[in-house]
């Protein structure tokens, strides 16, 4: 691989783990309520219902191509297999063994990926009637990959072209709009019940 079709699929592999940063902090908004947020998001829960089982489907999702084993796709393993192939041109920065120690962090996620991955062909990209195995992942399963994800790409990304991305940002950002969104509903609930009470009052003065 080129260097610069190697940073050209660097970059994209970071647009996939920012949206995927997005999608989890927005779903764990949505899905973690207490009782009075709850209430108020439950009002149009046509709409938070799909819309935090979506975002939960797209992040993993996101996930799953970081770690996606086809070398035809844009993934953690196919830069790193290129970047072991080729360390002086793609990894110029990187120390003798850094390479092979981001191939071990990636083998001790192995359990959970292929989690990710059954999750993925079972109930996302298609329905299996019959599943064998449990494919249920929590949220604090999978924050904790995209964390290690957050430190792999970083550290590829600097031993390229001495760069890094602030990941925590999104995912600060997602999580303070998010919390911007059930703010205003529930402040919109509240008015809602104000003027019923404000209408409840003036028919029993008018009694």
């Amino acid at each position: 691989m080129e260097l610069e079709e190697f940073k050209r699929q660097l970059h994209e592999l970071r647009d996939i783990i920012t949206g995927g940063v997005a999608y989890l902090s927005a779903w764990y908004g949505i899905a973690n309520l207490d009782e009075d947020s709850a209430h108020a998001l439950n009002r149009y829960r046509g709409f938070f219902l799909p819309a935090q089982l979506s975002l939960k489907h797209l992040a993993l999702l996101q996930f799953a191509k970081v770690f996606d084993r086809d070398p035809r796709t844009v993934s953690l393993r196919s830069l790193l297999s290129a970047a072991k192939n080729n360390p002086k041109l793609l990894a110029p920065y990187a120390k003798e063994y850094d390479l092979q120690n981001l191939e071990s962090k990636i083998s001790n996620n192995e359990e959970l990926l292929s989690h990710l991955k059954s999750y993925r062909d079972q109930r996302l990209a298609h329905h299996d009637q019959a599943v064998s195995t449990d494919t249920s992942l929590t949220f604090g399963q999978v924050k904790q990959l995209i964390d290690d994800v957050k430190d792999m790409y970083n550290s590829l990304s600097k031993w390229c072209e001495r760069s890094t991305t602030l990941f925590d940002f999104i995912y600060t950002e997602a999580e303070r709009h998010t919390s911007d969104v059930k703010r205003i509903m529930c402040e919109e609930r509240d008015r809602a019940k104000q003027r019923i009470s404000e209408a409840h009052n003036r028919i029993k003065k008018g009694d």
